[in-house]
């Protein structure tokens, strides 16, 4: 009789219906321990964004002149930043296609037209220092291979970049704007972020000649230094 009873439960503990229970159980852990990985990550992000906000330097970047049929892309505008030339002019001065040949005086034509295409140069990371003046905006000092604190005025900050396929990046080259609010974004003159002490620079809005924060509802507020 027990064997009977026992032969039964293992009959039981192997029918199509206990599988799929127990399938179904594993799929449901498994779904539940992603969604709590994702939590957790959001979380973490959400953390960093904070004290990147919180802590962060106010860094105001001037914009260069794009063309004004790209400019505003309905919800969001296309940036780009006069410190992106600083950086590529100041990386052209020391590349080696960028001096006198000791044979000739002037420079190869060909090279000289290379040289204006970033292409040429092999991808590569760093620092940009930038003096901050009055209204905290950054100004182009150096280029530094590392953040180091020490070698860095007090009124000075570095701020990472990237040369990567034949373009700068030194932060986001867009900005999101509520629908219906492209006309108070067109005055805007700079980009305002918070530096953060790595380096890494965050934008948190846009300002306009008379360093006003552009609220994009028709009123505007004095950036805070």
């Amino acid at each position: 009789m027990k064997n009977k009873i026992l032969t039964k439960r293992l009959t039981d503990d192997t029918s199509p219906s206990t599988h799929w229970l127990k399938k179904r159980a594993v799929t449901i852990t498994i779904a539940l321990l992603g969604l709590a990985l994702i939590l957790i990550i959001m979380t973490i992000n959400i953390i960093k964004y904070e004290t990147h906000l919180s802590t962060g330097k106010t860094v105001l970047l001037a914009l260069a002149p794009v063309d004004p049929r790209g400019f505003m892309q309905g919800d969001y505008m296309v940036l780009s930043y006069a410190l992106e030339r600083d950086i590529f002019d100041a990386m052209r001065s020391t590349h080696p296609h960028s001096t006198p040949d000791e044979s000739n005086s002037a420079l190869d034509p060909e090279l000289v037209e290379l040289d204006a295409d970033l292409r040429i140069y092999e991808p590569s990371d760093g620092y940009v220092i930038v003096k901050l003046d009055g209204n905290n905006v950054g100004h182009f000092v150096r280029l530094a291979d590392s953040n180091d604190p020490d070698k860095l005025a007090a009124d000075e900050i570095a701020i990472h970049y990237r040369a990567r396929n034949g373009n700068i990046q030194l932060a986001t080259n867009a900005f999101f704007f509520q629908e219906g609010h492209a006309k108070a974004f067109e005055t805007a003159e700079y980009g305002l972020f918070r530096v953060n002490d790595k380096g890494e620079p965050l934008l948190t809005g846009m300002v306009d000649g008379e360093f006003k924060v552009i609220s994009g509802r028709g009123e505007e507020d004095k950036t805070s230094h």
